[in-house]
């Protein structure tokens, strides 16, 4: 009679915490949002590929979508450039990130490169930063994997965001043979991993975040150069920014650059910006927002040639008007640049095949101002997304300010609840998880009659595959009550998942309990306990 009551009272225990979490995991967009970061492909390369048929996988997800070939980055090309302003939906005219290194001007301190990282990092959403892990060469297949769990990320947040890395990496290091394999490998993943019959109502976004350009490459040693013809008036190089220790004639001093073979050097002069090359100087005045532009000696931009004539244009005009061109929508890109007060004194630019001699970078880069360097493909299918039919250029750091405004704040309120029943030896093991919290979750342990174990867990870090969790517990019932500490590892892919859970029982012992689930629905798995049995999840 005794076993009977306890056997009652866990099963009323249980019904009632069921009772009180049975609210709502979350409150997901209807329509969510699915984004691929493509990092360092230009709209040149991507397009070619696209036309040509080897990108079927790409071209099959966006069949009947909206295509842009023009869509601009910001200058100078870079992640740390682009992403946040994405976010932000900023200008390159602000923001302290202005390279991967700057001189703060108000107190004079170098801001360095692991600054400007993690403030990079910090507008990745949470379960997105994993994928810049993934961008090491070997790790990428972790990324590819993601797209098992594209699914359940978009149902729980009403976005997923991916970021593919790895052809910006191997672009640097390897090349261009490295770098088209790389985009392979991506159209690959979508075709392997992605869920496409789950993306009903889905709405689908892809951009290259900058281009990357190869050729017949020139390294040029700009740190060599700066120091060579600036002396003791140069103070901290990061491309493409130069700072001084003091004032210097500008104009002559750029001119020297030019001579050392350095393709622009843009300084500021008084309300316009000036731009020194080897045939002439080209001259950017703003005024209410346009931008005009003229030049002496020759004009490097060939906008004279296809028929400009010194108007004050908008930044859209100018793309539109430049987009077939070498140099796309140079004046206000260049120019609200250089209205950053981040920027150095001198900016610099050289035109591929040159690029900066670094010690990461040296087989193709995107430190130009040209179309491999910063013109990129945007394509969008959805049916949120219908407004942008016929859109053919757009500046990318408009995204999501201007014309797709997906909530990147949402968190739901709580995580997932489950309860796990599973035979064993020692009876009915029963596992309760109740989520009060985002990121926080309570568990309640029954084996048969004679052990129960509470405990509290936060989870510390995610990615689409992975969650860690760090908690703390009691064992209230058993031979030995004890407090615990805990860690819990999970990996979910599609439909499989496991975990392994390590406790610390203070002053006694290690406890291992690992578990596979595979699952039939979105509420109901089949559980095998390691060295338990096997037994039903049920989640909501």
């Amino acid at each position: 009679m005794e076993e009977m009551e306890i056997i009652k009272q866990k099963w009323i225990l249980l019904l009632v915490l069921a009772v009180l979490a049975g609210s709502t995991t979350n409150v997901q967009a209807a329509k969510p949002y699915l984004i691929f970061h493509l990092d360092a492909v230009s709209s040149q390369d991507f397009f070619r590929e696209l036309e040509a048929g080897n990108l079927p996988n790409i071209e099959r997800l966006f069949a009947g979508g909206t295509q842009i070939k023009h869509g601009l980055s910001l200058y100078p090309g870079g992640t740390e450039m682009i992403y946040p302003r994405l976010k932000t939906g900023t200008g390159n005219h602000e923001g302290h990130s202005v390279g991967w290194g700057a001189v703060d001007p108000e107190t004079g301190q170098l801001i360095p490169e692991p600054q400007i990282l993690r403030e990079m990092l910090s507008h990745f959403p949470r379960r997105s930063r994993g994928f810049f892990i993934y961008g090491v060469p070997g790790l990428h297949n972790l990324a590819a994997l993601s797209l098992l769990n594209v699914p359940e990320i978009l149902a729980t947040y009403g976005y997923a965001e991916i970021l593919w890395f790895i052809t910006d990496v191997v672009g640097h290091l390897l090349g261009p043979d490295a770098h088209l394999k790389s985009l392979y490998s991506f159209d690959e993943a979508i075709g392997r991993f992605l869920p496409l019959e789950q993306l009903d109502d889905v709405n689908i976004i892809l951009y290259g975040d900058h281009g990357m350009s190869f050729g017949e490459i020139e390294l040029v040693d700009l740190k060599a150069i700066l120091k060579s013809k600036l002396g003791s008036s140069f103070r901290f190089y990061s491309y493409p920014n130069v700072y001084l220790n003091e004032e210097v004639d500008r104009s002559a001093k750029a001119r020297e650059l030019v001579e050392a073979g350095i393709d622009f050097v843009f300084y500021r002069e008084g309300d316009a910006v000036v731009g020194a090359h080897r045939e002439g100087t080209v001259y950017f005045q703003g005024q209410d927002g346009l931008v005009r532009y003229s030049f002496s000696g020759s004009d490097p931009f060939g906008y004279y040639a296809a028929g400009y004539q010194g108007e004050a244009w908008s930044r859209e005009e100018w793309l539109e008007f430049s987009r077939e061109l070498r140099f796309p929508a140079v004046p206000p890109n260049v120019y609200a640049y250089l209205q950053n007060p981040y920027v150095g004194q001198f900016v610099l630019s050289l035109i591929p095949p040159k690029l900066p001699k670094t010690i990461r970078a040296n087989a193709g880069n995107h430190a130009g101002l040209t179309t491999t360097d910063l013109l990129v493909p945007i394509m969008f299918k959805g049916p949120d997304l219908e407004h942008l039919r016929g859109l053919e250029s757009m500046w990318l750091y408009e995204l999501y300010a201007e014309h797709v405004p997906v909530d990147f704040s949402f968190v739901p309120p709580r995580d997932k609840n489950s309860l796990s029943l599973v035979g064993s030896p020692q009876g009915m093991a029963i596992r309760a998880e109740l989520s009060p919290a985002y990121r926080v979750r309570s568990s309640l342990d029954l084996v048969g009659l004679t052990s129960a174990c509470l405990g509290v867990e936060y989870d510390l870090f995610s990615t689409f595959l992975s969650r860690i969790w760090l908690g703390t517990g009691a064992r209230l019932a058993g031979e030995n009550p004890s407090l615990f500490l805990q860690g819990t590892y999970e990996l979910t892919l599609g439909r499989v998942s496991a975990s392994s859970r390590v406790r610390y029982h203070l002053g006694q012992s290690l406890e291992l309990q690992q578990d596979v689930a595979l699952r039939f629905s979105p509420k109901l798995s089949a559980v095998w306990q390691m060295g338990r049995g096997i037994g039903l999840r049920v989640t909501w």
